[in-house]
């Protein structure tokens, strides 16, 4: 091999290895999960609703984007990735809408057996931003059902 396409091979596998250490992987407790989801348009609240999941042994390993996918009031939001570590990742969402953009922060707070989604948006309408808010917790009770 020559000297080009080693150092051609050499920047290729560190910008792989760099693309690697930005993922972050998240370990969540296998088992029944319940998710509990509210939120509130100006300071009126909308009944909070509760599901489960059940995460087996081959899912408890989940990237930031589990918790992206989780937190977006539509799929066509795009996110960007503002802060990640062991326990806590932080984004924007921007979701556009016939009826006004959706946009603003999301903190999510992760630790084995619960985690905390927490969305402070803002609906612009006709310019005028209408503050959101939904939080989603999730905690794990017990073995698969």
């Amino acid at each position: 091999m020559n000297f080009c396409a080693k150092l051609l091979s050499i920047a290729c596998l560190s910008v792989a290895g760099a693309s690697l250490a930005h993922a972050a992987d998240f370990q969540l407790q296998p088992g029944q999960w319940e998710i509990t989801e509210g939120m509130s348009l100006s300071a009126n609240a909308t009944p909070s609703q509760t599901r489960s999941i059940c995460i087996t042994a081959n899912e408890n390993l989940v990237s930031e984007n589990w918790f992206i996918d989780l937190a977006k009031p539509n799929a066509g939001c795009a996110s960007d990735l503002t802060s990640v570590n062991a326990s806590q990742l932080q984004f924007s969402l921007n979701c556009p809408s016939r009826n006004g953009d959706i946009e603003g922060p999301v903190n999510v707070n992760v630790s084995a057996s619960e985690f905390t989604i927490s969305s402070d948006l803002a609906l612009q309408l006709g310019g005028h931003p209408l503050p959101m808010h939904r939080e989603l917790t999730a905690r794990n009770v017990g073995q698969c059902r």
